[in-house]
């Protein structure tokens, strides 16, 4: 899978789900807006994305994480301009446990990790 062009009005939602217990501070999700990042750190967003793809599940299908005690981060590519150049949200599931540790980082630090 390749993924489409992150443009301006481009938002990540990054967010770790699944597990035994419900601990909201465990799973609040990290938005990332694309037009707040300059050019290096666009890169930095990009390379983790890029990273996690292999991994990557779209929700639904019968591999996709999210079953019984399994924890996963669900990647949330929303365009707030409908025309984006045609673009549909894109939600994927990564495995914790397949997870780069680039994701891991985003999820636990936010932009932090990309500002750095």
């Amino acid at each position: 899978m390749k993924l489409p062009e992150l443009t301006d009005d481009a938002v990540i939602e990054l967010a770790r789900e699944g597990g035994v217990a419900f601990i909201p501070r465990l799973s609040a999700p990290r938005r990332i807006v694309l037009a707040e990042l300059n050019a290096e750190q666009r890169q930095r967003l990009l390379d983790i994305l890029q990273q996690a793809l292999p991994q990557a599940f779209p929700p639904g299908q019968p591999d996709s994480p999210g079953r019984g005690d399994q924890r996963y981060y669900r990647i949330q590519i929303v365009w707030t301009r409908h025309d984006s150049a045609g673009y549909a949200d894109i939600v994927l599931l990564v495995p914790e446990n397949a997870a780069p540790q680039g994701l891991q980082n985003l999820w636990k630090r936010g932009e932090d990790c990309i500002c750095d």
